[in-house]
């Protein structure tokens, strides 16, 4: 029996009272040890991204950031800085479930000219010799969301800047769900070509595609627009889809003329996505993130079931970004190129 709606929100007011309990007890019982431990320095983390947003202007003369809306390719630098809560990491490291021990924002957004963003680009592959890993995120997040994350799982997997953000206008809303649907089949033809210039730019063997939730379904369909050009020839290294919404069925109707254009495609999945429960509810089909009776098993893909893993939110669909194993896991697929374990 899948939750109901009312079901989701308890758990979400469960989860708030009881990280709120054990930050008051931790702080009670232990505030001089937490007003002893060393303040770590700030960390900051620049994130190469691409984007089809619309431009907003700011306050000041000059300033802008982008909306939710669908707007021209730019790409540029987004420089985070992830500001460490003091004494906050003790609790962090030791609870099951997910608390912020940072304090996450964006510094500055840095635009560039497409020559300019090429060579910082290629600049960065080259400095830390390893691949390129493109990014795309899922629904419900706004740009400077899809930063953080960007930055978040760019920095859990040591990659130095070699991470690259392709952000789409999905607004940063939960009930704009079948506007973000539509934004995203809007921007497929431009990830097409995005890819397209990537794969020509870099080979076959230099970039890996990780792709999340809703992202992951626009990945597919502009991987299969690709396949219409370029049948049975690699473009590039590894896919990785990690809790993907998208209709399990018509994945495995579309990957035949895909299967060659990546040498290994691995999926992540778990029984306890919660979002990825609305959304089977909203569609009425099986999503090729989900586990358990749903889980998709193919001789053309590697499926890890995730569902003995915690999540560590609520939402249960974020276990990239969180879950200390999962992110080890995908480490050792993107460094060594060994198969998930």
């Amino acid at each position: 029996m899948r939750p109901t709606k009312r079901y989701w929100w308890s758990n979400i007011v469960t989860s708030t009272l009881l990280i709120t309990v054990i930050g008051i007890l931790f702080t009670t019982q232990h505030g001089e040890a937490l007003a002893s431990d060393e303040e770590e320095n700030d960390t900051a983390v620049s994130v190469l991204y691409a984007t089809l947003r619309n431009h907003e202007e700011g306050d000041k003369p000059g300033e802008f950031f982008y909306g939710d809306s669908r707007g021209r390719l730019n790409a540029g630098i987004c420089n985070m800085e992830f500001k460490p809560v003091n004494g906050l990491k003790k609790l962090a490291d030791s609870a099951p479930f997910y608390i912020p021990d940072r304090i996450r924002s964006i510094k500055e957004i840095n635009e560039f000219s497409r020559e300019e963003f090429w060579k910082r680009v290629e600049a960065s592959v080259a400095r830390d010799n390893g691949n390129l890993v493109f990014y795309i995120h899922g629904y419900n997040i706004g740009f400077e969301k899809a930063c953080t994350r960007a930055a978040t799982f760019q920095r859990e997997l040591d990659l130095h800047g070699r991470m690259l953000l392709f952000s789409w206008p999905a607004n940063g809303n939960m009930l704009t769900y079948t506007h973000d649907e539509a934004d995203l089949a809007w921007s497929v033809s431009h990830l097409e070509k995005f890819l397209t210039q990537l794969s020509k730019r870099f080979g076959p063997s230099r970039i890996d595609l990780v792709a999340h939730s809703l992202g992951a379904r626009g990945v597919l369909d502009a991987l299969s627009r690709m396949s219409y050009s370029n049948p049975s020839k690699q473009l590039f290294n590894e896919l990785i889809l990690i809790a993907p919404d998208i209709d399990s069925q018509i994945f495995l109707q579309r990957l035949p003329p895909l299967r060659p254009l990546v040498r290994r495609i691995t999926l992540y999945a778990s029984e306890n996505d919660n979002a990825l429960k609305l959304s089977h509810e909203v569609h009425g089909s099986n999503r090729l993130g989900e586990a358990g009776e749903m889980l998709t098993l193919d001789a053309g893909i590697e499926t890890i079931d995730l569902s003995a893993q915690s999540t560590r939110t609520v939402s249960g669909h974020i276990y990239h970004l969180h879950n200390p194993m999962v992110i080890a896991d995908i480490k050792q697929l993107i460094d060594e190129g060994k198969g998930a374990s």
